[in-house]
């Protein structure tokens, strides 16, 4: 490596100019190294959350069927003594099938609200990057 004029300059510190480049650029590979370690931390908990979510979806189902098993038989029954037996049977189903659909949805929407982009650590890239840029300048 060729050695210039600047790199006897000493910068505040007593540190020459290279010693205060092989230092920024240490800074600079441990900065993005965190990053991606927050960005991947960040990530997990968002599909974590995703994964909960899902579930809730699973449940809503399997409520959904379980009513329509237990619940539909009852009632038809029921309403069968007052109106005839096929305008009961689809009475109770339909009533059944809505309110898993309310469960099938409030899921499906939870899930589509959730941003899987680790947004805070792109926000923290963002700041580490004006304040390299101010720092250099």
């Amino acid at each position: 490596m060729y050695r210039t004029e600047h790199d006897d300059v000493a910068g505040p510190g007593g540190s020459s100019l290279g010693d205060l480049l092989r230092d920024l650029s240490s800074n600079v590979s441990n900065v993005a190294r965190r990053g991606i370690e927050l960005a991947a931390a960040e990530v997990s908990r968002k599909v974590s959350k995703a994964g909960k979510d899902s579930q809730l979806i699973m449940i809503g189902a399997f409520i959904a069927y379980a009513g329509f098993l237990f619940i539909l038989a009852a009632a038809v029954i029921a309403l069968s003594l007052l109106i005839p037996i096929g305008w009961a049977t689809f009475s109770v189903g339909f009533t059944v099938l809505v309110a898993g659909a309310i469960a099938i949805r409030t899921g499906k929407k939870r899930i589509s609200e959730g941003d899987l982009l680790p947004n805070e650590t792109i926000d923290t890239f963002k700041e580490d990057t004006r304040w390299m840029r101010n720092q250099l300048m």
